[in-house]
């Protein structure tokens, strides 16, 4: 398939410069840990987020942490489950350090002042044992955000709020020596008064692509911008075809932006989901039923939605068996929010479709961040570690953010020592620039990865959709705004996603094909992406070769 250059973001008179020793892109769980590491390590840290301090897809997380904390439980399990879920893909050496620190992220938290519910832990799909850790039912984001964010608020870490991080500065030698951001008006919030931060060490933790489709459990501010600014950076991105699609999302017609999650631990709790005529969908497709791993009962799901002469728009939650005082204490946010949309999940059923939820891959990086350009790091959802492969276990995701963040923070007391902003930041290198994407593309394109690029492809669709991303037109605006900045990121991660996707013809984990419906030997493989004189180059190795 012909895929289309990149498209390079308008240039802007900068007004504004700072120093400091590491900047740190997003402040979710995993920019916040390594913040507040990196500030406690006695580091200069600057904090930039695009909304406030209190955004971001870690206050929406609702299942847990997942850590072995029981004697009935062990590292082999989790591991194993990892494994499974990851469909071939993981990096065997990073889930077992993931596993093995998975503990002392619950220490450590509590540490912090975070409050965790008392009881059993709670079982999610693809889990052999009870290992998840919650907070407030189904509100461990927000208490794990609250943790965190009340840390760094007394600590010496600097917070550069209503700030997009615009490309990565880089000097002679391709090293990132800081960032071109843009101060969001708050009158107008399409300008951006764009200055420059100088920094030793650039850390991408932005989160992941969810925007990119029409239906999605991430926040209207997650558009890409981590993976979009690395890649035109001069990083590798890996295995970013792999997009969880969460398979309970609240079901709102013609809904678009942000939509409701619905914690999958209300499916370990008893909750079944089902079609139109009250038949159990999981019946007789996993061992697990309804607690199958994410990317079999999306699957199974949409094999119902489009079933031929009985096409469904969506199945339903069935989770009145758990009962009204169960489901107010430990399902209270997943109550609020369905009562919200006019849905009372104690006596009625709660109509779901999956909706685009995890980027299993990203910008490629180690769990301790190092990315393939110096100077450049990546943790959280924003980076492919290999912990997830092709497919997220449920709850690794919040575990690894603090684990990422911690280990970044280490390692940078040996990285920064050798590197000087003065001594970099004199040369650098003005990035690319262009006209961007036209910001009114944003809705049909959405709409189109959902369709086309959504729970399953086929060659036919991804063709249909990166025809429309050759052909999407320039943006208009004089100098970079808000709106040309995120529709350009999505217009990039759209590309790198659909093209990805053509070239895996297998299906595995979260990646479906119609015209490849099995799993193939020949593509136990990495697919990793690069652009080179505007164009997206693919490298496909092993994990061994990556």
């Amino acid at each position: 398939m012909n895929v289309a250059p990149i498209r390079y973001l308008p240039s802007a008179l900068r007004s504004w410069s700072r120093e400091t020793d590491v900047v740190i892109i997003g402040a979710g769980a995993a920019g916040l840990s390594a913040a507040l590491d990196a500030s406690r390590s006695g580091h200069r840290v600057i904090l930039v987020c695009k909304g406030n301090l209190r955004g971001g897809s870690t206050l929406h997380a609702q299942g847990g942490l997942a850590a072995v904390m029981d004697s009935d439980d062990s590292l082999g399990a989790h591991v194993d489950d990892t494994l499974i879920a990851a469909a071939g893909l993981a990096d065997e050496a990073a889930v077992h350090q993931l596993v093995a620190a998975a503990p002392s992220v619950i220490r450590y938290l509590v540490e912090l002042g975070a409050h965790f519910d008392g009881g059993p832990l709670g079982l999610e799909g693809g889990h052999s044992h009870r290992r998840i850790v919650h907070a407030g039912g189904d509100a461990i984001g927000a208490e794990l955000h609250r943790a965190l964010r009340e840390a760094v608020l007394t600590s010496d870490v600097e917070i550069m709020e209503h700030t997009a991080a615009i490309d990565v500065l880089r000097n002679s030698r391709g090293e990132a020596v800081g960032v071109i951001a843009g101060r969001v008006d708050q009158t107008f919030q399409q300008r951006l008064d764009v200055g420059v931060i100088a920094a030793y060490a650039v850390v991408v933790a932005t989160g992941g692509i969810g925007q990119a489709f029409a239906s999605s459990t991430n926040p209207m501010e997650v558009t890409g911008d981590g993976q979009a600014l690395a890649l035109r950076a001069g990083a590798e991105l890996a295995d970013i075809e792999f997009v969880q699609f969460h398979p309970t999302v609240l079901y709102v017609p013609g809904q678009r932006g942000q939509s409701h999650l619905i914690t999958e631990a209300i499916r370990g709790a008893g909750a079944t989901i089902l079609d139109g005529n009250g038949i159990p969908v999981m019946l007789g497709h996993h061992e697990r039923g309804d607690l199958a791993p994410r990317d079999v009962v999306s699957f199974t799901m949409f094999q119902r939605m489009h079933s031929p002469g009985d096409p469904l728009p969506n199945l339903w939650l069935d989770a009145r068996t758990i009962g009204e005082a169960r489901l107010e204490k430990e399902f209270p946010t997943t109550l609020e929010l369905c009562r919200s949309a006019g849905v009372d999940p104690v006596n009625e059923l709660v109509p779901i479709a999956p909706g685009a939820h995890y980027a299993c891959g990203g910008i490629r990086a180690d769990l301790d961040g190092n990315t393939s350009v110096r100077g450049l790091y990546a943790i959280g959802e924003s980076a492919s570690t290999g912990v997830h492969g092709a497919n997220r276990l449920a709850s690794n995701s919040l575990t690894e953010a603090v684990i990422s963040g911690r280990r970044l923070a280490r390692q940078l007391d040996t990285a920064l020592a050798s590197r000087s902003v003065r001594s970099t930041i004199a040369d650098f290198v003005e990035p690319t620039r262009g006209f961007g994407v036209e910001p009114t593309t944003r809705a049909s394109l959405a709409s189109q990865m959902s369709a086309n690029v959504g729970v399953v492809r086929s060659r036919s669709g991804l063709e249909d959709v990166l025809e429309t991303l050759a052909s999407t037109p320039d943006g208009s605006a004089a100098a970079v705004d808000l709106p040309t900045l995120e529709a350009t990121n999505l217009h990039t991660v759209s590309l790198l996603v659909a093209y990805a996707a053509s070239l895996r013809e297998e299906s595995r984990g979260c990646h479906r094909r119609s015209d490849f419906p099995n799993v193939s030997d020949d593509w136990g493989q990495s697919i990793s992406l690069h652009v080179f004189e505007h164009d997206v180059v693919a490298r496909v190795a092993t994990l061994a070769d990556a």
